[in-house]
């Protein structure tokens, strides 16, 4: 069940290998949609039923590109996001509800576990913990924030008493001054959505350059919409993109929560209810209600299993890889007050319920939607924006845990279809049967 990180590079006829990003790729690692896919495939017209363009993949200079392990001295157990950290450090999320700090140094054969709290982490199917950020101020000499780091976990009480059943959670932890680990106490639990089910819990997370935290949350699990609790923003929270400001600001920025997610079912004897605290709302979220009709940290809906989430700060751009039920994975690009259509439609097709109506938010279908015949579960990645490979520069990066394929997609700026790119494949390893990529 170890997991290695590897960089991706590029040769020519008279150049060396060059690191420009970082993936990781994990051995018996879980897959992010239920089912090894469709049990009656779907015919595909050419080209991906024109999806795809017909010219042979090429980048127009002749470049091909390999890959190597970023960090060949370190190993790690599953691991699902890379975080740079201050002094030149990274962090990796493991997915049993582990963090290790190591410094970036391709020799370095040393890593430090931080924080360690998998006594309390519901690890099977999508569970686990799968997202962090650090505040902006982290490290920040002098700021009240400079210890803060948010995680994002399936949360239990009660270790296995009651199966898989679980929470979403969203905690703040602390590192404080001079300390080299995080005290597990001084967790400060956000948001806590009861969730019987443990796929789709979603969970990354970043910081925008309005200082609000923007987290995905998948829905509730379940085959085809069977639990009914997509498409709502009135009683619990799932299936979307939250924003929500974790400084409490106050004034004309944001506003004390004024509504409570509710329990879909009862927990288990003993356990409590779902609830969030200590955050605002910030005022030009999509949906509000004075009166506390809705929950207000919505920016978007209509997600069903957002793995990976990432910003582009060039384009002032959302990008989300949404893994499908049996028919389709879905890249999209997410903006304040969108619906992203899930459960009534996947990605290019009907899904498995009606479209509301009247229709919460606007719609807005995946930028490139694709079939299982092409890949099995997207997995997310970022828009490249370095200068070590300027042929690459603004395109979008993304991967198949499945297939280990890593491809780049280019936005067409009027509208009409992307222009997707093979990169390489990604090598699997180990003992599992499900090895594959989990992050970039």
């Amino acid at each position: 069940m170890k997991g290695k990180r590897y960089a991706f590079s590029r040769f020519n006829l008279f150049t060396s290998a060059i690191v420009f990003a970082i993936a990781l790729a994990v051995s018996a690692f879980t897959p992010f949609f239920q089912g090894p896919g469709l049990n009656n495939p779907e015919p595909i017209g050419a080209y991906l039923n024109g999806i795809l363009p017909v010219e042979a993949p090429s980048n127009g200079q002749n470049v091909t590109y390999d890959i190597e392990e970023a960090f060949p001295n370190l190993t790690f157990i599953d691991p699902v996001k890379l975080v740079e950290a201050p002094g030149n450090q990274f962090m990796v999320v493991g997915k049993q509800g582990k963090i290790w700090l190591f410094n970036n140094d391709e020799a370095t054969i040393s890593k430090v576990k931080i924080l360690d709290i998998s006594n309390q982490v519901v690890v099977g199917a999508d569970g686990g913990m799968l997202g962090m950020a650090l505040h902006p101020e982290f490290g920040m000499s002098g700021s009240p924030n400079r210890g803060y780091l948010y995680v994002w976990y399936r949360y239990a009480p009660q270790l296995g008493v009651h199966g898989r059943t679980g929470y979403m959670r969203l905690s703040r932890f602390t590192l404080e001054d001079g300390a080299t680990l995080i005290d597990p106490a001084s967790e400060l639990p956000m948001i806590q959505q009861f969730d019987r089910h443990d796929w789709h819990n979603g969970g990354d997370m970043f910081f925008g350059p309005d200082g609000f935290l923007y987290v995905s949350v998948g829905d509730e699990g379940g085959a085809h919409d069977q639990i009914n609790t997509k498409q709502r923003i009135d009683m619990w929270i799932f299936g979307g993109v939250l924003r929500i400001d974790v400084d409490k600001q106050g004034g004309s920025i944001s506003h004390p929560i004024r509504r409570q997610p509710q329990n879909q079912s009862t927990p288990p004897s003993g356990w409590p209810s779902s609830f969030t605290q200590e955050y605002y709302i910030p005022n030009d979220n999509p949906w509000l209600d004075a009166n506390g009709g809705i929950l207000e940290e919505f920016y978007a809906i209509g997600l069903r299993s957002p793995h990976r989430m990432t910003y582009d700060p060039v384009e002032d751009e959302i990008w989300v890889g949404d893994v499908g039920q049996g028919s389709r994975e879905e890249i999209s690009i997410v903006s304040r007050g969108d619906n992203m259509q899930w459960p009534y439609r996947e990605g290019d097709i009907n899904g498995p319920k009606a479209k509301p109506n009247p229709l919460i938010g606007v719609d807005n279908p995946p930028i490139f939607p694709y079939p299982r015949s092409f890949g099995r579960c997207v997995i997310g990645g970022y828009v490249y924006r370095g200068s070590k490979f300027p042929e690459l520069a603004g395109k979008y990066f993304f991967g198949d845990h499945e297939v280990q394929n890593v491809w780049t997609l280019t936005k067409d700026e009027n509208g009409g279809a992307p222009d997707v790119q093979y990169l390489l494949t990604v090598p699997t390893f180990g003992s599992g049967s499900k090895d594959g990529i989990a992050s970039f």
